[in-house]
């Protein structure tokens, strides 16, 4: 339509061109196109529809890497950028020596982020265990109300090792951000909290390395994702943690046509009693990417950028 819209003008503007006959009115003509021109150039970046030639490329020093760690049906996601860290979620309870190992595999001693995408127990099971381990500069999680705060023990022995330790907790917010090395990290969602079902509170963020970008999405459900691009967020990503386990509850079509993912990856459990991830999904999935790793094919999951590139590698050749 705008393609069309501005083959119209041009048409038009010839014509007119055509019909000065005066070296004054040529030049008067001359000056307008120029004006308009830069008009259209100036509205066409703004909008986004037109690259900005005068834009600068992301600098960046080095690597980063994002680690999908193998913790069964659960979700643990390690973002490495210039000796920076930033944990995402820690596994279901019995799963806490898998990541303890991982991190101290590393020689991690102090995480500077650490992120609840929310409070359901396969998310937050090894969670205390990290806290009462290693120095946690910042916790970033969804608030509750009181009347959707779990009442297991899990969350109780969260809430208590994190009550117990030295760091600050902050609640996700949308448009927040922060700087992780030479990397940035944007809060996208929750954009309510206002939900009964947990899931539907899960932080969503994205993460910027030079000129890719990684995607994770919790187990964020289809209200959600709808939320988050009503909301105006930019999801388009390189690299999307599908969300839930890759369950029909999650990945709306008009979520991954606005994601437009080149890999996922999908965290779950062998043989789960959810049947995760769900065929349709999967199959879903094939329409944008031909690129999808699942920790319980492939194990822990690693993914390098450069700032310009990307490489996979995974523990199960």
């Amino acid at each position: 339509m705008q393609k069309k819209a501005i083959n119209g003008a041009l048409s038009t503007a010839k014509k007119i061109g055509k019909s000065i006959k005066t070296t004054k009115g040529k030049i008067i003509y001359a000056v307008v196109l120029l004006v308009v021109a830069a008009a259209v150039l100036f509205a066409g970046i703004k909008t986004g529809l037109i690259p900005n030639p005068f834009a600068k490329p992301v600098p960046v020093d080095g690597v980063c890497r994002v680690h999908y760690i193998d913790v069964g049906q659960g979700d643990c996601e390690l973002i490495e950028c210039d000796g920076k860290y930033m944990l995402i979620d820690a596994g279901e309870n019995g799963h806490e020596t898998e990541v303890m190992n991982y991190l101290n595999s590393l020689k991690i001693t102090k995480l500077d982020y650490v992120v609840v995408s929310h409070h359901h127990s396969d998310h937050i099971g090894g969670m205390a265990e990290v806290l009462k381990e290693f120095e946690v500069t910042n916790v970033i999680m969804p608030r509750l109300k009181e009347s959707q705060e779990p009442t297991n023990s899990t969350y109780k022995t969260f809430i208590n090792a994190l009550g117990a330790s030295n760091t600050k907790v902050i609640s996700a917010k949308p448009g927040a951000t922060y700087e992780l090395g030479g990397g940035k990290v944007e809060i996208l969602g929750p954009v309510t909290v206002d939900v009964e079902d947990l899931n539907s509170t899960s932080v969503v963020m994205r993460f910027d390395y030079g000129s890719t970008s990684f995607l994770f999405t919790g187990d964020a459900e289809t209200d959600e994702e709808k939320s988050v691009l009503e909301n105006g967020a930019n999801v388009d990503c390189d690299v999307l943690k599908v969300g839930h386990h890759g369950s029909t509850t999650s990945s709306g079509k008009k979520f991954l046509d606005a994601v437009s993912p080149s890999i996922c990856v999908i965290p779950c459990g062998a043989g789960n009693d959810y049947g995760h991830p769900h065929k349709e999904i999967v199959d879903r999935l094939k329409k944008y990417t031909d690129e999808t790793y699942r920790t319980e094919i492939c194990g822990d999951i690693i993914i390098t950028s450069d700032g310009a590139n990307l490489s996979v590698e995974y523990e199960k050749q």
